[in-house]
């Protein structure tokens, strides 16, 4: 037993496993992207043209420092594109309010299974006080992943002609 313990050994590269960094990475060591903030009076058109400006998917609605609520792409589309309310509504009557907020001590993993279970793509990270520190998105930990192991990653042909079957076919 020691023989095969030794040489499965030998394949360890001393890198941490996906799993574990997964589980030991807190979302304050994620890059994440600019947080946009927004005052619940501002109009939809206002905070949209930001949203499309800066990128984001969402803007926080703070009130004094407090969050109080997010908005998303979603209720855009589901509020706005509807025909439910217009580019003059108010922020305030379309975002979802008291939104799940994750501490900046929730691992990486908490942090995907949260958003996989409720349908997520963007929580609100706040500090211990409660006040927004940041967002953090589906895509900001798909590129922390992918700066996991980028040779294994940039390393794919862009539009393979077949996928590998085997490890031994890449």
């Amino acid at each position: 037993m020691d023989e095969v313990a030794e040489r499965l050994d030998a394949y360890d590269d001393d890198e941490p496993s996906e799993e574990g960094q997964i589980f030991d990475t807190r979302l304050a060591d994620v890059p994440r992207r600019g947080t946009l903030e927004v005052r619940p009076d501002e109009t939809v058109a206002q905070v949209v043209s930001r949203m499309n400006g800066q990128r984001n998917g969402c803007a926080l609605v703070v009130e004094e420092g407090r969050l109080v609520g997010i908005f998303t792409e979603r209720d855009v589309l589901e509020k706005v594109a509807s025909g439910d309310a217009g580019p003059d509504a108010r922020v305030r009557d379309l975002m979802t309010r008291d939104p799940d907020t994750l501490p900046e001590s929730a691992n990486v993993a908490f942090a995907l299974n949260r958003m996989s279970v409720e349908g997520y793509r963007h929580i609100p990270v706040v500090d211990d006080a409660g006040n927004p520190v940041g967002v953090v998105g589906m895509r900001d930990i798909i590129h922390w992943m992918v700066e996991l192991h980028p040779a294994k990653i940039y390393n794919v042909p862009p539009v393979p002609s077949s996928f590998p079957k085997t490890p031994e076919g890449a």
